[in-house]
């Protein structure tokens, strides 16, 4: 055999074991993949808040200070009254620190000069409180105040339960059950069973209005409803047995 036809067949020999090699990583490779179930697992709950934060803010404008001191006063104390009679208790509501700002009279240019024409106090009350459904309403409610001369402004509530972490690992557990179930499906659907589990991974809770389809890469937590969902979701991954 000359050497042109004995590079020809080592060639070809070498192609050949190259083929054969490739098609046996083929084959371990599918192999593997068809050992492997990688399942996702649902659990969803509704919830009610718990708890509520509200705050509201009211203010007067007075040529002096003293008399914005009288003014603010006597809307803080309709305030008072009106949030005490719908049953919020006193020591529950919080008063901050009165806040004045100063606006300065301008020139006939429009310029700003250093005499005071007015002076603007503001004051914010905060209330936390375990009756939800009561402090809503009030949030609602207490512009009625604006028809006495009552310069204010009402804040949306925040809602949320105070169990939540608790909740949110029962719904882990759930969630795991959930994809198991699916696992085992799927993998008697391929006649085998469900083996060891390869790995896990928790997916980011989403925490919405009821019924709402908004989410998030990063998870939601809504806090301007009283009513919410709460969405857990995990990834696992199982060996299939034969």
């Amino acid at each position: 055999m000359n050497k042109g036809a004995m590079f020809l067949l080592g060639a070809t020999l070498a192609l050949g074991f190259a083929w054969s090699a490739h098609m046996i990583s083929n084959a371990m490779i599918a192999m593997r993949q068809q050992n492997i179930i990688r399942v996702k697992g649902v659990a969803e709950q509704k919830i009610k808040s718990n708890w509520v934060s509200w705050s509201c803010e009211f203010w007067c404008k007075a040529e002096k200070l003293n008399t914005g001191y009288e003014m603010l006063n006597k809307s803080k104390e309709a305030v008072r009254t009106f949030i005490e009679g719908k049953g919020i208790k006193a020591d529950t509501i919080a008063f901050d620190p009165i806040n004045i700002e100063m606006e300065y009279q301008t020139d006939e240019k429009g310029h700003k000069t250093n005499f005071i024409q007015f002076y603007v106090l503001r004051q914010y009350l905060q209330i936390e409180a375990a009756d939800v459904l009561k402090l809503d309403s009030i949030s609602k409610e207490i512009t009625d105040l604006i028809k006495q001369g009552i310069e204010l402004r009402s804040n949306k509530p925040s809602f949320v339960n105070t169990n939540i972490e608790n909740i949110k690992i029962d719904l882990l557990g759930k969630a795991t059950k959930n994809a198991y179930e699916r696992a085992e499906i799927l993998a008697k659907n391929s006649h085998g069973k469900v083996g060891a589990l390869n790995s896990a991974s928790q997916g980011v809770f989403q925490i919405t209005p009821v019924n709402s389809t908004d989410v998030s890469d990063s998870g939601n937590y809504d806090t301007s409803t009283v009513e919410k969902s709460v969405k857990a979701i995990v990834t696992l991954e199982f060996q299939v047995e034969k």
